[in-house]
C-alpha cells in the first residue's frame, strides 16, 4: 500500500511540473515517412520510452507536442537515422535533419544523424551543452598531444640517465611527473582550466547545465593516482545525487567501478556474498555504508547498490537470483522515487526476453502496410529473425536461412521482422533470397521493437514455442541452426514411423 501511494503521489507531482513542448521537423526529402520521439527513462539503463509519432507531410514538415517535465534527454529517429536532443517544457524546438548517407551504424542498427536547429536561443540547453562537451573534449585532444612532446623528451631522458644524473640543476630536460604512470593529465592544468572554464560561463542561469558543467570538470580529475576520498568530498559529498544530467552518470559509474569488488568484497568477502544470495537488502547496504564515503549518504548508497547489482549481473561472483531479487524489492520499497523507476528498469532489462518469458507486444504490419496480429503468426514452433535489408552481414545470414529451409522443409515456421522503413525496398529484397513461404513483417516502430526484444545489433534470430521464448538468442543459421532443425526433423520422422512392438495399430493390409 505505501509503494502504491508514493508511486501515485510521484505521478500527481510530475503532471503539475510538466509543460508542453512543441517539436517540429522540416525534412522535405522524407515525405511519408515517419518520425519519432522517444525518452530515455533514466540514464543508466537508458531504457526509452515513446513520446509522440508523426508522418512527413507533402510539405516537408512535421510537427509533434509533448509533455516535458524539467531537462529530458531525448532520442529523435527518421527512418534508420537518430539523433539526440535535449527538450524542456514551454519551448519550441526546431529542427532539419542532416543525413549523412557514409555515417557508419551502431550496433543497434541505427547510423548517426546531426540535427540543425532553427533560430535556437544561444544559451538553449541544447547550445550550452554542445559547447560545453566540445570545450571538455578540446582541453582533453590539446593535453594528450602535450604529453605526445613530452614523451619524447622523456625517451631522451630515460636513454642517458646513466650519463646525466637526475638531480642536476642544469638538466633541462626532466620526465614530468605523471608521464607513463596515468593517463591523466595534472592537476594544476585542471585547476586552471577549471577557472577558466567557471567563469566563461558564469553569467549561464541555468543551474541544470551548471551541474554539468562542475560534474564535467570532476570527470578530468579521475585517475589513478587520484586520491577517491578528495574527489568524493570534492564532487559527491553532501549532493543529492544528478539523476537527469548525463556527465554525472559518467562521472558516478567511473568513480565507483566495481566497488562491490573493490570493498567489501575485500574486507567482508563472506557476508558480502551470503547478503547478495539471501537478498537481505537491507543488510547488504549496512555492509556498504561501512565505507567513509557511503557511511553518512542513505540515498548516494542505495544508488551505488542497485547499479553495482545491475552492471555485475552477468558475472559468475553474485549470486544473481538473489541480486535480481533485491533489484525487484527497490524497484517497489525503495524511499526514493528515482531508484524505483531505475530499479524497475533494471528488472525489466534482465528479465525481458529469458527463455520461457511470452514475447512481448509488438506493433508491426505487413509490407503492403496492413496490421498483423502476432498471435497469428507465432504458432508452433518458430524462427523469428529481426533483420534488414540494409545490412551486409545480415543478407548472409538470411541467405544461409533460406539454404536451410531447403534442405530440412518446413519443420519450422519462419517469421521476418524488418527493420526497414522502405517497404517497396523491403519487397524486392525478400523476393530476391531463396527461402519461400516466410511471414515478412514490418515494425511500426523499430526502436520500440529493439527495446521490447533487447535486441544489440543485428540480425538476431530467437526460437519460439507458440509465442513462448525457447532460445533467446538462438543460433545463427551458419552456425548451428541446421543441428536444431536436423533434430526437429528427426523428432518427427519418429513420431510419424511405426514401430515394431509399439502399441499402434497394424498398417491396413492390401
Amino acid at each position: 500500500m505505501r509503494s502504491s501511494l508514493l508511486v501515485l503521489f510521484s505521478l500527481l507531482l510530475a503532471s503539475v511540473n510538466a509543460a508542453p513542448c512543441r517539436v517540429v521537423i522540416d525534412a522535405p526529402g522524407h515525405v511519408g515517412e515517419q518520425v519519432l520521439l522517444h525518452r530515455f527513462d533514466d540514464l543508466f539503463t537508458l531504457r526509452t520510452v515513446r513520446l509522440a509519432s508523426a508522418v512527413i507531410d507533402a510539405q516537408g514538415r512535421a510537427e509533434m507536442v509533448v509533455e516535458i517535465e524539467g531537462t529530458m534527454k531525448a532520442l529523435l529517429t527518421l527512418a534508420d537515422r537518430s539523433a539526440e536532443l535535449f527538450l524542456r517544457g514551454d519551448r519550441n524546438y526546431h529542427v532539419r535533419p542532416l543525413v549523412n548517407v557514409q555515417a557508419p551504424r551502431t550496433v543497434h542498427g541505427l547510423a548517426g544523424m546531426e540535427l540543425e536547429f532553427v533560430d535556437l536561443d544561444p544559451l538553449d540547453v541544447n547550445a550550452l551543452t554542445t559547447d560545453l562537451y566540445q570545450r571538455l573534449d578540446g582541453f582533453i585532444a590539446e593535453d594528450l598531444a602535450t604529453d605526445e612532446v613530452a614523451g619524447m623528451q622523456a625517451v631522451e631522458v630515460l636513454r642517458r640517465e646513466g650519463e646525466v644524473k637526475r638531480t642536476e640543476p642544469n638538466d633541462s630536460v626532466t620526465r614530468p611527473s605523471t608521464l607513463f604512470y596515468t593517463p591523466t593529465w595534472s592537476k594544476a592544468r585542471v585547476d586552471t582550466f577549471s577557472i577558466k572554464l567557471k567563469r566563461f560561463y558564469a553569467s549561464v542561469d541555468d543551474p541544470w547545465f551548471q551541474r554539468s558543467v562542475d560534474i564535467g570538470l570532476c570527470g578530468l580529475y579521475q585517475g589513478p593516482q587520484s586520491d577517491p576520498m578528495e574527489l568524493y568530498g570534492r564532487c559527491l559529498k553532501g549532493r543529492a545525487p544528478d539523476y537527469d544530467v548525463p556527465e554525472y552518470v559518467r562521472f558516478f559509474r567511473s568513480h565507483f567501478t566495481d566497488h562491490l569488488l573493490v570493498h567489501p568484497f575485500r574486507t567482508d568477502e563472506t557476508s558480502l556474498l551470503r547478503y547478495v544470495k539471501d537478498a537481505r537488502t537491507d543488510s547488504l547496504k549496512i555492509l556498504l555504508k561501512t565505507h567513509d564515503a557511503l557511511g553518512g549518504d542513505d540515498r548516494l548508497c542505495e544508488l551505488v547498490m542497485i547499479d553495482q547489482l545491475y552492471l555485475n549481473h552477468p558475472g559468475k561472483i553474485f549470486d544473481r537470483t538473489g541480486a535480481l531479487r533485491i533489484l525487484e524489492d527497490m524497484a517497489t520499497t525503495s524511499a526514493y522515487s528515482e531508484h524505483r523507476r531505475i530499479a524497475a528498469n533494471m528488472v525489466w532489462s534482465l528479465t525481458a526476453m529469458r527463455p520461457g518469458s511470452t514475447l512481448p507486444e509488438l506493433r508491426v504490419h505487413n509490407t503492403v502496410g496492413v496490421p498483423v496480429e502476432l498471435d497469428s503468426v507465432f504458432h508452433g514452433a518458430t524462427c523469428l529473425a529481426i533483420t534488414a535489408s540494409w545490412c551486409t552481414y545480415c543478407d548472409v545470414e538470411m541467405r544461409a536461412l533460406g539454404k536451410l529451409q531447403e534442405t530440412y522443409g518446413d519443420v519450422m515456421n519462419y517469421v521476418v521482422i524488418a527493420l526497414d522503413s522502405n517497404a517497396t525496398e523491403l519487397r524486392r529484397y525478400a523476393a530476391s533470397l531463396p527461402g519461400d513461404r516466410w511471414t515478412w513483417l514490418m515494425a511500426d516502430d523499430p526502436t520500440a521493437l529493439r527495446e521490447a526484444l533487447r535486441i544489440q545489433a543485428v540480425p538476431v534470430f530467437i526460437l519460439l514455442n507458440d509465442g513462448i521464448v525457447a532460445q533467446n538468442p538462438g543460433p545463427q543459421p551458419s552456425q548451428g541452426l541446421a543441428g536444431v532443425l536436423h533434430a526437429m526433423r528427426v523428432a518427427a520422422d519418429e513420431k510419424d514411423r511405426i514401430k515394431f512392438g509399439s502399441d499402434a495399430p497394424p498398417p491396413p493390409k492390401r
